[in-house]
């Protein structure tokens, strides 16, 4: 059924953006700047794998960034391969990091948390790109409705920037008799409490996230380049956040269909013409093709 969504996403896309002119805007991809795009979204995905090695240790899991580099890689190809975004790679990443000895529930829990420091990072860059859009006073092509499509945009990302400062109800997980909710609500107060020092650890891993956003933010950005779209780098940080959050939602397979919708829908507001924006979110679920197809052999191994 999510393969089946996918594709009628992208039929959707094609019928909006019309398949000549987005074989146009393709026919016109500069190779060396898609090569660079391609160097940024390796980059991108070596720091997002030390970054769930350093959280996975800040949880006491035995984790060396060397092994976790190559699982994190056939998370990848997983996610390529299988229909639901993330979820495949994701749930095999939790599998083979409790095969090196550690529960699962934690294990599944640095995924979680690794995953869940990539958006909240994500909508932090993205809503700052749009405060500083607004001060400098970047043109955009939203119309007589701007100031209220900005506002709007501004308070969902403030929304979800304030939430890990919101004291969360989950500790009552542990009064369910359900042995995954009590592990949960345990992981949970472990975090808050200061003597287990596990929040800090996990905000000394926030640079890594940040640096993740700012290299996927400039793959992107080469993406649109490379189609000769020409879109200030502040623009294609504040219209990260949706694109790849649109990507990572669970129909279709790595992505495609939702992510090419949601560079439509907002590189359309910094005047990106549609096929080009298409071409860009298109090129990108690319990006993560190349990688899950370079990353398939380490799923062969010698006894």
């Amino acid at each position: 059924m999510r393969t089946v969504a996918g594709a009628l996403l992208l039929a959707a896309m094609l019928w909006i953006v019309g398949p000549a002119r987005l074989a146009q805007a393709l026919g016109r991809v500069d190779p060396p700047v898609f090569v660079l795009a391609l160097v940024l979204g390796i980059a991108s995905n070596v720091v997002s794998a030390a970054r769930w090695a350093a959280i996975a240790r800040a949880f006491g899991l035995v984790a060396p960034t060397p092994k976790l580099v190559p699982m994190y890689a056939r998370g990848i190809t997983s996610n390529t391969l299988l229909p639901g975004a993330t979820l495949s790679g994701d749930t095999l990443r939790s599998i083979e990091l409790s095969r090196l000895g550690n529960p699962m529930v934690e294990s599944a829990a640095s995924v979680a948390f690794d995953r869940f420091s990539g958006l909240w990072t994500l909508c932090v860059l993205s809503f700052a790109a749009v405060a500083v859009a607004v001060v400098v006073d970047i043109p955009l092509d939203l119309g007589a409705g701007s100031g209220t499509i900005l506002a709007t945009y501004g308070a969902l990302l403030a929304a979800i920037v304030v939430g890990p400062f919101i004291p969360w109800p989950i500790h009552r997980l542990r009064h369910l008799n359900v042995k995954v909710a009590q592990k949960i609500a345990d992981l949970w107060v472990r975090l808050h409490d200061p003597a287990t020092g596990l929040k800090r650890r996990l905000w000394q891993s926030l640079w890594l996230s940040l640096l993740v956003q700012v290299l996927s933010a400039l793959a992107l950005a080469a993406c649109g380049a490379s189609l000769g779209a020409d879109v200030p780098l502040v623009l294609m940080l504040a219209a990260s956040a949706p694109i790849f959050v649109m990507a990572a939602v669970p129909l279709g397979v790595a992505g495609f269909g939702t992510r090419e919708l949601a560079a439509v829908a907002v590189l359309g507001l910094a005047g990106v013409p549609a096929d080009v924006a298409a071409g860009t979110g298109l090129l990108y679920g690319m990006l993560g093709v190349i990688q899950g197809v370079l990353a398939a052999p380490s799923f062969v191994k010698t006894r």
